[in-house]
């Protein structure tokens, strides 16, 4: 028990002291405080790098997926459209369950199940309750990426 005592004692007393080495090098060593600010920016811009490549990647999966869509054939009449609505939601439901990674497929599926749908907006605030958030995310990109004129 007293030998316990001790060790954590002297742990302790180790932990504080180091704090204060720490502590005094960070306010009296420009050297030290220069690396680390450097560290500090080091990790912000690798942070932002990652962010930018996050949205870089975001943007062509949004990309891929409306080519996707638009590769995809509609059907012309009523009851052609009322049953691609049914198979394409069918289908981007059962991707999502097969594999929860592969969202741009599975988007893809409701997206045109949305194109051909009589009240779009009406099925989208349906999608909100029910469709899971990752594929939301996706179909809100790809809805404002299309309304969005492209100049050329």
């Amino acid at each position: 028990m007293r030998r316990s005592v001790i060790i954590g004692s002297l742990l302790a007393t180790a932990a504080v002291g180091y704090a204060i080495y720490f502590d005094y090098k960070r306010r009296n060593d420009p050297h030290f405080r220069k690396t680390l600010k450097r560290r500090y920016k080091k990790v912000h811009e690798a942070k932002k790098q990652e962010e930018k490549l996050a949205t870089k990647k975001f943007d062509i999966t949004v990309e891929e997926a409306l080519q996707v869509v638009a590769s995809t054939p509609v059907p012309s009449s009523a009851e052609e459209k009322e049953l691609f609505f049914m198979q394409q939601v069918a289908r981007g439901e059962q991707l999502f369950q097969q594999q929860p990674d592969n969202i741009k497929e599975s988007a893809a599926c409701f997206y045109s199940a949305l194109k051909v749908y009589p009240q779009p907006v009406e099925l989208f605030a349906i999608y909100e309750r029910t469709v899971p958030e990752p594929i939301m995310n996706l179909l809100r990109a790809m809805q404002a990426k299309e309304s969005i004129p492209s100049v050329e």
